[in-house]
């Protein structure tokens, strides 16, 4: 599959997005950042409770506790869900056709949950791949070579 000009790319995770266009050609293609998101997310231990709750049982006195909450992972997957409403809101206006996403499984997983079916149908590409830490010029070597396996 080529990356035709003015194909939108999005490479995340957890903590960062960038969003790309190709603003080359299917042959030749040149990706331009777009725009840039970050998120501060400490770990859970940093951010939560020191100990789980706990909760009576129903046939007694006895407590038990329950598994705390992972804060650390429902940030990430509210980070998703924003860059998620973002790509929504430009669909919505019109800024473009198709778009290929790149993310680890974890990310990616919340992508395809949070995405309506409109912005679902303009997704050429769902890519298992952190590319988060490179620069954009090796990602585009990346996503070019992903898109043609």
């Amino acid at each position: 599959m080529k990356l035709k000009t003015g194909t939108w790319v999005v490479v995340a995770d957890g903590g960062r997005g960038l969003l790309l266009v190709n603003i080359g050609t299917a042959i030749r293609p040149e990706l331009k950042a777009r725009q840039v998101w970050n998120h501060d997310n400490p770990r859970t231990s940093e951010q939560g409770q020191d100990r789980p709750p706990r909760a009576f049982s129903p046939s007694g006195t006895r407590r038990a506790a329950h598994e705390p909450a992972d804060i650390h992972a429902e940030n990430e997957d509210r980070f998703i869900d924003s860059i998620v409403e973002a790509l929504e809101a430009d669909a919505a206006n019109g800024l473009f056709r198709q778009i290929a996403v790149f993310a680890p499984p974890t990310a990616l997983g919340r992508f395809r949950k949070s995405a309506t079916e409109d912005l679902a149908r303009r997704v050429i590409a769902w890519i298992d791949k952190d590319l988060t830490k490179l620069p954009v010029p090796e990602i585009t070597e990346a996503v070019v070579k992903a898109l043609e396996d």
